[in-house]
């Protein structure tokens, strides 16, 4: 029971119709247990019916069409509410025009917020002078700690006017 829950559910996740059957086909080849449950040839022959068999068809049509006509109308308020399909000439029906325009302004937004974004996160022009260049430099002469030299460590992040020293004691 497990194994044709699992291949009912691969099925229909798959999605292209050929690896569906070639799952199916393999799965029912493989099975002993689906291969048993399947019609054998003579039961499907006699469901299968032959256009010999049939006789007479030409009053199937207008028993077909009376009864059509016999059917009750949908509900006024069902035909016509806002999401129902409206029907052209050619008998086709097409969506609403309110789903292209919803269709539309998602992806308007998404445009505009991904705009937004990179705009955003951009990192700003450098400012004061050509690229490169710095107009204010950090000198030390000399650091001391306990009246000894000391290591020095200069770090000045990207994109940022913030220079930090750090001192530490020679061991």
């Amino acid at each position: 029971m497990r194994h044709s829950k699992l291949m009912i559910f691969l099925v229909g996740i798959l999605p292209v119709r050929a690896w569906k059957a070639a799952l199916l086909r393999g799965h029912i080849e493989k099975c002993a247990a689906c291969e048993k449950r399947l019609a054998s040839k003579d039961e499907v022959r006699r469901l299968l019916v032959q256009t010999g068999d049939l006789g007479d068809l030409s009053g199937l049509w207008p028993a077909i069409s009376e009864r059509i006509r016999g059917l009750r109308p949908a509900p006024a308020s069902f035909a016509r509410g806002a999401w129902a399909f409206k029907a052209r000439s050619d008998g086709k029906r097409r969506p609403p025009f309110w789903r292209w325009a919803a269709a539309a302004a998602g992806m308007s937004l998404a445009v505009v917020l991904t705009l937004a974004a990179v705009r955003f996160f951009q990192s700003p022009a450098p400012s004061g002078g050509p690229a490169g260049s710095e107009t204010e430099q950090v000198q030390i002469h000399y650091v001391r700690i306990d009246n000894e030299p000391a290591r020095t460590f200069i770090f000045k992040p990207h994109d940022s006017d913030v220079v930090i020293v750090w001192a530490g004691k020679n061991i």
